[in-house]
């Protein structure tokens, strides 16, 4: 078998090595391979991290020879390529490999599952009463109505009750399980680390609203902003880790409207304010000075413009299932940071229509493999990764109603903090036993702490197997880590990594 294997991939080398044009063979993504590491082949400029001479050096020497390493734009490593049938032969490798990785069963869904997100894909795409339109997408409006979210304490209490209603409803049916294996496998490459991070999210955030709204077309998705949480004296106590929100935030989720869920990895957990930070106004201002979308997207972003690292630092200080890359749709907490960080987004793509005359449906970075612009979305048939960057999805589909500002903020759960003309969250009331200060917080070198509920939702999330984590930026002081960290400077301890566990970069 593997010899026919050899001889099918020497044969589809040598037909499509002497095919002209090159698109009229290939698929799109094998193509874009092709086209975009042709450059590395029968070249005299240097494009490897290991000379030719150096090898030769070895050889004549005797010494180890390493396989040498070549970068292609998108920061991806390849084999050093001299032949445009050396180019050939990687790609094909690349695009059999992907073809063979990209299956339902990457997801953990049944053909139930696959009918509801199909199903929902096809009604997307084509508009309501019109069979078989071949209409493009671009004209299409969602089946359920254009909708408008709004930030999550500036809904009514009705409002709020109907989408936890909607969503435990959504749970008891095996639906959100649905939607939340959707956010694995494969597509922790493919929608992370890269430009298609930003796009795929928008089209996953729009399946998964359509959802809701098939249940209660009243009900949108809200976002959860952040930094009002970010701007209070202490965000681990802000409210919307309080029976009338999210539910606690420390340890296994027994309150609120999704307590008990299971999940997995086990019973819906959380550690907020474990370490890491929340998503600040600084963070938005940082990217707000930028024009194009290579400079705040990886591989080319420059840290303090890094939209994605600055996406991780919530999931990891929300802890618990929202810190794994395959866990943390699991966390209804997920879907309304997700919504904000599309809100954030779309404040840069207006700053990129009025301030620099950049159209943001077409500025998709020339990135290659899983983030190139026409390759499918994984998961989101019918899609392609630029898709994500059209207007259309804003135009026709939803908008955001602005984060709340001073002096009225428009919510009885927010408060004008006048002295610095901000919108902060108002204080749950707490626990007697817990810590009302974050200078309470901090661990010791066991892994546990001072106070007793805080070494409990630490005992707590260690029993997950969370699996590869989200790295996002320091811990800042006001966490249990970033309290640590100052504890351990002052007594001259030397400071242990600022984490536990398995941690991939996200």
């Amino acid at each position: 078998m593997e010899v026919l294997q050899k001889i099918t991939v020497l044969l589809c080398v040598f037909a499509i090595t002497h095919a002209s044009p090159l698109e009229s063979f290939l698929a799109p993504e094998l193509a874009d391979c092709v086209n975009s590491l042709s450059s590395f082949a029968n070249t005299t400029v240097p494009k490897a991290s290991v000379s030719v001479l150096d090898i030769k050096q070895r050889e004549n020497a005797g010494g180890p020879i390493v396989e040498d390493i070549a970068i292609d734009y998108a920061g991806t490593e390849v084999p050093l390529l001299e032949t445009p049938e050396d180019i050939h032969m990687y790609c094909i490798k690349q695009f059999m490999w992907k073809e063979d990785m990209v299956r339902w069963e990457d997801y953990n869904i049944t053909k139930t599952d696959k009918d509801l997100v199909n199903g929902l894909l096809e009604s997307m795409m084509t508009p309501t009463g019109v069979k078989h339109s071949r209409i493009k997408r671009q004209s299409v409006t969602p089946p359920t109505g254009r909708r408008t979210r709004r930030e999550y304490r500036r809904i009514s209490d009705g409002e709020r009750n109907a989408f936890h209603t909607v969503l435990q409803t959504m749970k008891t049916n095996r639906q959100y399980n649905t939607f939340a294996n959707l956010h694995r496998g494969i597509v922790t490459t493919s929608a992370h680390n890269g430009p298609n991070f930003l796009g795929w999210h928008r089209v996953y955030l729009a399946l998964f609203e359509e959802a809701i709204r098939r249940i209660n077309g009243q009900v949108s998705l809200p976002y959860w902003d952040t930094t009002l949480d970010f701007d209070m004296v202490n965000p681990a106590t802000t409210i919307v880790f309080s029976p009338a929100f999210f539910g606690n935030g420390d340890g296994r989720v027994i309150t609120g409207p999704f307590a008990n869920w299971v999940t997995p990895i086990g019973p819906l957990t959380r550690n907020i304010a474990g370490g890491s930070t929340l998503f600040t106004k600084a963070n938005i201002r940082s990217i707000l000075t930028r024009c194009r979308t290579r400079e705040i997207t990886r591989p080319t972003a420059l840290p303090q413009f890094n939209f994605e690292t600055f996406h991780n630092g919530p999931h990891s200080w929300v802890g618990g299932q929202m810190s794994g890359f395959d866990s943390s749709a699991h966390d209804p907490v997920f879907f309304l940071f997700h919504a904000f960080i599309d809100y954030v987004w779309e404040l840069f793509r207006i700053h990129q229509i009025n301030d620099c005359r950049v159209d943001p449906s077409i500025d998709y970075p020339p990135v290659t493999r899983e983030h190139a612009a026409t390759r499918p979305m994984d998961g989101l048939t019918g899609y392609r990764n630029i898709d994500g960057y059209r207007s259309y999805w804003t135009q026709n589909w939803y908008d955001y109603e602005s984060a709340p500002s001073c002096p009225n903020c428009n919510s009885p759960y927010l408060r004008c903090d006048t002295a610095r003309s901000v919108c902060v969250s108002l204080q749950r009331t707490l626990a007697a036993d817990e810590p009302a200060t974050f200078d309470q917080m901090a661990i010791f070198e066991d892994g546990t702490a001072a106070n007793s509920r805080v070494s409990q939702a630490i005992a707590d999330v260690a029993m997950l197997n969370i699996g590869p984590q989200f790295t996002g930026p320091p811990d800042e002081p006001r966490t249990q880590m970033g309290q640590a960290r100052l504890s351990r400077m002052a007594s001259n301890v030397p400071i242990v990594p600022s984490y536990v566990g398995d941690r991939t970069a996200g």
